[in-house]
């Protein structure tokens, strides 16, 4: 095995060792637990991502996130969900700032 990918191995055990990933991890058990709310949340996450990838006016992305928004109104006022977002995107930030060391201890422009 060469010496990146014992790194790479290390690396993710200890990203795993994390409160953050600790916490996403049990939230997103809760969430499993219930099928049919698990799926909402990644219809829910599903259409966001689409609507922010699109090349939709300002003033129309805002009229479609408001549509999104009443229609999973009961998911996103859902505290699992609410619980398991804010996790997300604590671990997401933390490999976004350790990828962003990484890029920029290598000087990768």
């Amino acid at each position: 095995m060469t010496d990146i990918t014992e790194l790479t191995k290390t690396v993710i055990d200890t990203l795993r060792s994390t409160q953050e990933y600790i916490d996403y991890a049990e939230r997103l058990a809760v969430l499993k637990a219930d099928p049919v709310l698990y799926n909402r949340v990644n219809e829910l996450r599903e259409k966001n991502f689409n609507l922010h990838q699109s090349d939709m006016d300002p003033g129309d992305l805002m009229d479609c996130m408001d549509a999104l928004t009443n229609e999973y109104e009961d998911v996103i006022n859902n505290g699992s969900v609410a619980a398991f977002m804010e996790a997300e995107a604590a671990i997401c930030t933390l490999v976004r700032e350790f990828n962003l060391t990484v890029t920029e201890g290598l000087d990768f422009d």
